[in-house]
């Protein structure tokens, strides 16, 4: 009896064969793709969880870094000034993203007004991000926070 199906099973392989070459689904919703893509989402999501020792943290002081990297002045100046206008575009941005928004939650675009709304969180860290490095070059002090930073917006020290 397992002679028979030894030979049934080999009378189908050429038929699955010439079947499969016409049939490939992992081909036609790209399966490799879709399982790698998975993969790296994954990763990401689990390198933006965990919170590794902080050992790998250099603690140096703003003159120390500018030794380090080699900068001169001409060059911190420009970084600073390129950090304020990249800050200032990226806010800019992001007020034409929330007025936009507003708009379509006027004329009730729901689904449109959420996306545009991530539009505006995402500009606005951006530029919450070019403006904190802004403010560490003015103030000429690494491992600033976000209470230093509102001081520094609102021009009082905290």
């Amino acid at each position: 009896m397992s002679e028979e199906k030894k030979v049934v099973s080999q009378k189908r392989k050429p038929v699955r064969k010439f079947f499969k070459s016409f049939v490939n689904v992992k081909a036609w919703v790209s399966y490799d793709e879709i399982k790698t893509n998975t993969k790296n989402t994954w990763s990401l999501f689990q390198r933006l969880i965990y919170r590794g020792p902080k050992e790998g943290v250099r603690q140096e002081t703003y003159e120390e870094a500018v030794i380090r990297l080699g900068l001169t002045p001409e060059q911190l100046l420009s970084r600073k000034r390129n950090f304020l206008y990249s800050a200032l575009l990226y806010e800019a941005f992001a007020v034409a993203f929330f007025i936009y928004f507003i708009y379509l939650l006027v004329n009730l675009k729901i689904i449109a007004s959420c996306l545009t709304l991530i539009l505006v969180v995402l500009m606005s860290v951006v530029a919450y991000r070019e403006h904190f490095w802004y403010m560490q070059m003015q103030k000429k002090k690494l491992g600033c926070n976000f209470k230093d930073w509102v001081g520094f917006i609102l021009k009082r020290s905290v």
